[in-house]
């Protein structure tokens, strides 16, 4: 009856791990700030102060609602 709660326990601890590392996936998706996508869509660059400082540290502005690295097309 031991091993099979020990089991139960370690398989339920092994499915929230996984969950949280799939989380953190979704967490570092490059998402543009919703100003610099308006700015993309009309071929320009945001003129946001933080935005800039954001863009050279390649990076999308947290403040105007992006997160994770800019994604640079080739």
């Amino acid at each position: 009856m031991k091993s099979i709660i020990a089991l139960a326990v370690f398989s339920l601890c092994t499915a929230s791990l996984s969950f949280a590392a799939e989380d953190k996936k979704t967490a570092s998706e490059s998402k543009p700030g919703k100003c610099c996508a308006a700015a993309t869509k009309e071929g320009k660059t945001c003129t946001h102060e933080c935005c800039a400082a954001a863009a050279k540290a390649d990076k999308n502005c947290e403040k105007c609602g992006g997160s994770g690295h800019v994604e640079r097309t080739k």
